[in-house]
């Protein structure tokens, strides 16, 4: 395609109709999710309602704005900007809220209604069958992970984690355990719970911790999608019996990194290897059926040659190995990877900026995270099924260069949308 027929197309397609045509066909009830959101302002003040707050944080963050005081910069707020939101909300807006009453409604939104939205947005998703073509057998897969968001010279709201350096110095940091849906390269946010220590927490107490965090967040996954399938992918600190009991309670499958954190297991497995292999499969090994406490399980080793360098992987899974789904496998315990690439990377150095609290409220800063987390779900719906940003290969930095051009110059005339369409992904 040459830059004539590259100009050409992108003038025929406006990405904030795009957007839109997105959130009105695949999650029809989102806004109005935001406008039933708990308000506890004054209603004899209020000028905008809670749909036009939460659009005025979702579309600045879609456009890859990822701070509040450039929401009412003059380069966002514009007329043609003012008049696409007002389409968006069906409110005729006379201005934009300022970033400033933005903040106080987001300090007192409760933050389980935001996990409800999110969970909306995930079960939309699935019952859309979209994701189908995903699945692993019946299974969709889960990564888990933790990420630190944030480090302070002081405890900011009292809950920090606290981490001491040889030097002495002591950091407070703001710590979060994601859990995402993997379809394709897409990495879908399924649920988020804080690492974080009780304002009470006393110098003899144990710190909150990733693992302490799973089994809660594990709890909620289980009551929000109780009929699905689900097989649970993380690093090697999850391969503890512990987890794997919380598995087995779920009736949910598991493929954990596997390394010498279970010294005796690690032993067993080589010792194992160096005489048989219940794989016959090239550069794959294979210990069937491993017996360790009340668990019963498989260990596979996969050694991968490039450019002359060899590297093994290793995977502890319950899920049933052959010869003839040994390398999918493999591959699924490698997707934990997307995570930290189109997950936290994508978050904190290409689009939303998640480093960036937004506040210095506990709650306003929780609210702000869960916003991320839509918006990255319906940008990445966007660039990996659009087919004008798969057809120019658009970069994340040019969609929402394109997207803010849209939304601020010209009239993306919203009334009439277009939703009969079918977004395309590649698997």
């Amino acid at each position: 395609m040459n830059r004539k027929q590259r100009r050409e197309l992108k003038k025929d397609k406006n990405l904030v109709r795009e957007l839109y045509s997105i959130i009105s066909k695949y999650f029809p009830e989102l806004l109005n999710k935001f406008d039933n959101l708990t308000d506890v302002r004054n209603q004899g003040y209020v000028v905008y309602s809670m749909k036009a707050i939460c659009v005025t944080r979702l579309f600045p963050l879609l456009c890859g704005i990822t701070t509040m005081t450039d929401i009412s910069s003059d380069y966002f707020n514009t007329d043609k900007c003012i008049k696409n939101l007002s389409d968006i909300c069906n409110q005729d807006l006379k201005e934009i809220p300022y970033w400033e009453t933005i903040q106080d409604v987001f300090v007192n939104i409760k933050t389980d209604e935001l996990r409800d939205i999110q969970k909306y947005i995930v079960k939309a998703l699935i019952r859309s069958k979209m994701l189908d073509k995903y699945k692993y057998k019946e299974y969709f897969q889960l990564v888990v992970d933790g990420t630190g968001l944030s480090s302070h010279n002081y405890n900011l709201n009292n809950n920090c984690i606290k981490k001491k350096y040889k030097d002495g110095k002591v950091a407070y940091c703001k710590y979060i355990l994601e859990c995402k849906l993997i379809a394709g390269n897409m990495v879908i946010s399924l649920d988020s719970e804080w690492i974080e220590n009780a304002d009470t927490l006393s110098d003899k107490q144990k710190q909150d911790c990733e693992i302490n965090a799973f089994k809660r967040m594990a709890q909620r996954i289980k009551k929000n999608y109780p009929k699905y399938k689900f097989i649970i992918t993380a690093d090697a600190l999850y391969c503890t019996k512990p987890i794997m009991d919380i598995c087995k309670d779920m009736q949910w499958k598991f493929i954990f990194n596997f390394n010498e954190r279970l010294k005796t297991v690690w032993v067993d497995f080589y010792d194992y290897i160096e005489c048989f292999n219940d794989s016959s499969v090239c550069n794959y090994f294979l210990d069937k059926n491993y017996k360790y406490k009340n668990h019963t399980f498989n260990i596979i080793k996969f050694v991968e040659t490039k450019n002359s360098k060899c590297t093994c992987f290793h995977y502890a899974t319950n899920l049933q190995v052959t010869d003839n789904n040994i390398k999918n496998i493999v591959n699924l315990g490698r997707n934990r990877w997307k995570i930290e690439n189109q997950g936290f990377y994508t978050q904190k150095h290409r689009t939303f900026n998640i480093c960036h609290l937004n506040s210095r409220n506990d709650t306003a800063i929780k609210n702000h995270y869960f916003f991320i987390q839509f918006a990255h779900t319906i940008r990445q719906l966007l660039e990996q099924g659009n087919i004008l940003t798969k057809t120019l290969n658009l970069k994340t930095k040019e969609v929402s260069r394109l997207i803010l051009n849209a939304l601020t110059s010209t009239n993306s005339n919203l009334n009439k949308l277009e939703t009969n369409f079918q977004l395309r992904f590649d698997t």
